[in-house]
């Protein structure tokens, strides 16, 4: 079993600093630095990417704060209350509609830069989630499993933020490992989200449901776990589609007359 702990808050040198923040924040960085020397590799000129990470920080807190308090615990609805909550599928999904539409602005394909920045994208979520489980965040449903972490009310439950841990470094290493075989550029991206929604789609049925602290469900699911539907469905689509296309392209050479 993992005793309870929360970590919140540090003081170093009469500074106070708070933890989930400052490993979000870490994250950031190593991801930048990640993608820069993968991208200039490519010969992607590095302001882009500059101008994309800030661009993406933006639609992360806003898109993360207004998908929590859209979906979030009802009773910590507070709009002014930035401490109350944030939702990383919420931010995760304004980032990428704000950075696609700087990039078509910039007439860049989004397709050449994207698969380029997965690897620093998982770090970071990676470190973000170390964050969230030093502050005792993603509360899990009551278990019985020997790796249960203890909460404040001494039930055990389920570790939610180290399933993250262990599920995102495990992707991080098969995305390096299929990068070069995938066919066509912005594939990459596509099955880490196919993935990173699969996984969270059957993770939520491990969250709490019995606190006021735990996330809404609408019907029988979370937001996320719908949102997660949504982005499984389209990537299979896409695969779908790409599969039946290429294998159009190839009965229509071989039906083509000499």
């Amino acid at each position: 079993m993992i005793p309870y702990f929360s970590i919140n808050e540090i003081k170093i040198a009469g500074l106070t600093l708070q933890i989930w923040g400052a490993f979000v924040s870490l994250g950031v960085l190593m991801a930048l630095r990640i993608s820069l020397k993968r991208t200039r590799a490519e010969k992607i000129h590095e302001n882009l990417i500059w101008d994309m990470t800030i661009i993406s920080l933006l639609g992360m807190i806003a898109g993360g704060r207004i998908f929590y308090l859209l979906t979030g615990p009802e009773k910590n609805l507070n709009v002014l209350d930035t401490h109350s909550g944030f939702s990383l599928m919420g931010g995760a999904i304004m980032a990428g509609v704000l950075s696609s539409i700087y990039l078509k602005k910039k007439k860049v394909d989004p397709r050449e830069v994207y698969d380029l920045l997965v690897p620093g994208i998982i770090t970071a979520l990676i470190v973000a989630r170390i964050g969230c489980f030093l502050v005792g965040d993603h509360i899990g449903k009551i278990t019985n499993l020997p790796w249960g972490r203890a909460f404040v009310d001494g039930t055990i439950r389920h570790p939610i933020a180290l399933y993250h841990i262990v599920f995102l470094t495990t992707i991080y290493f098969i995305m390096i490992k299929i990068e070069k075989k995938l066919p066509k550029k912005g594939q990459l991206l596509i099955v880490f989200c196919f993935l990173y929604a699969f996984f969270r789609f059957f993770a939520d049925f491990f969250r709490c449901s019995d606190l006021d602290l735990c996330d809404r469900h609408f019907g029988s699911l979370t937001a996320t776990q719908w949102v997660s539907l949504v982005f499984i469905i389209s990537t299979v689509l896409y695969f779908l589609f790409t599969k039946f296309t290429k294998n159009h392209q190839k009965a229509k050479k071989v039906s083509s007359p000499e």
